[in-house]
């Protein structure tokens, strides 16, 4: 399967081209090392769901996992683009619509993976604004601190607000 000249592996469903191009624009000296960085697979992971829940459809399907929301389409495509990952390669042009969505990433891009871990799951559970998110997330996640998870809260509502 071939995404702008990206070889996504074959199995891959997904628009790596498009994330490379949002994160790219959020940080432009980002770098994500997916061969040897576990810290980095769950970072960009995080990034893609949270970008999805700000309205990028980008093909992949997350499942909950150990650490939150994981696609294993995802996985499958920047493993197979690992170096072109790494350094955020992409000749893709952002639209309007990518572009509102790199603005809000500003914000997120620096989260810590344990604040991307608190968010994407706080997202996934649809807890962001309840009154007990943190009791909640301090529950099920017991590894994460309450300043990561308080951290995530207030990120994640600036950025993606309530409703």
């Amino acid at each position: 399967m071939m995404y702008y000249g990206y070889n996504t592996g074959g199995g891959g469903t997904g628009r790596i081209d498009v994330v490379l191009a949002v994160l790219k624009y959020a940080k432009p000296d980002l770098k994500l090392d997916v061969k040897n960085s576990f810290d980095d697979r769950l970072r960009l992971q995080k990034y893609v769901f949270i970008m999805e829940k700000l309205g990028l459809n980008l093909g992949y399907s997350f499942n909950e996992y150990l650490r939150g929301p994981y696609s294993p389409d995802l996985a499958m495509d920047y493993y197979s683009n690992a170096d072109i990952v790494k350094d955020l390669k992409t000749t893709h042009e952002l639209t309007d619509k990518e572009r509102e969505v790199a603005e809000k990433m500003k914000r997120i891009i620096d989260l810590t993976s344990g604040e991307l871990e608190a968010l994407s799951y706080l997202l996934l559970k649809g807890w962001l604004c309840d009154n007990d998110a943190l009791v909640n997330v301090g529950f099920y996640k017991p590894h994460l601190t309450a300043e990561e998870i308080k951290k995530a809260i207030d990120v994640g509502r600036k950025t993606l607000g309530c409703i």
